[in-house]
């Protein structure tokens, strides 16, 4: 009888161990974020905008982030600068975010800075350069594990990403860049 008990407790005990996990064990949430929209660079040229991110929680409500942003020529768009120079970007960067929430998990803000690198290329000539980036974005749940990407405020701030770099080209001594309009979606994984 104590033979049998014992078997029974021994059985219990490995199967509760096995399908428990505890809290500090549980994987933080890994997100997928796509974007579009136009992008407007400090040489006057405005395109359509392609943004992918993985992310990533871990710790609290700090992210961080790998993207990859690319923006075609599609016209000419007034900046500071006098001269139009047609460019087709492309960037690369490591972020670090914070989540601002209102609602949490429904509706949030994050704010973010990253470093990387800039690609710029026009005609037949190219550039590149280190640049960084400063960010905030609106997050609204739409489902479980779907949330829609906007501009912080919509119709006050529609952007959500700035970058800048000393990068010089031709006739212009800095690069910026910033996105106009961005929506998207971010997926939990």
């Amino acid at each position: 009888m104590p033979i049998k008990l014992f078997t029974i407790i021994i059985i219990g005990l490995v199967t509760v161990n096995a399908f428990s996990q505890d809290v500090e064990n549980v994987r933080k949430p890994d997100y997928l974020t796509f974007q579009t929209g136009l992008m407007i660079d400090g040489y006057n040229s405005m395109g359509i905008r392609t943004f992918f991110e993985y992310q990533k929680d871990f710790k609290g409500n700090w992210q961080f982030g790998i993207s990859y942003e690319h923006s075609r020529h599609f016209t000419s768009f007034a900046t500071d600068q006098l001269d139009e120079l047609p460019t087709n970007l492309s960037l690369l960067s490591y972020n670090c975010y914070y989540k601002l929430n209102l609602i949490p998990n429904r509706l949030f803000w994050t704010a973010g800075i990253g470093l990387g690198g800039v690609h710029a290329y026009w005609n037949v000539n190219d550039k590149f350069g280190l640049t960084i980036n400063a960010s905030l974005t609106l997050n609204i749940r739409v489902s479980k594990r779907i949330y829609f990407e906007s501009s912080p405020l919509v119709v006050l701030l529609p952007s959500n990403r700035v970058y800048f770099s000393t990068m010089k080209v031709e006739n212009y001594n800095n690069f910026y860049a910033l996105s106009f309009f961005p929506f998207g979606l971010k997926v939990k994984l």
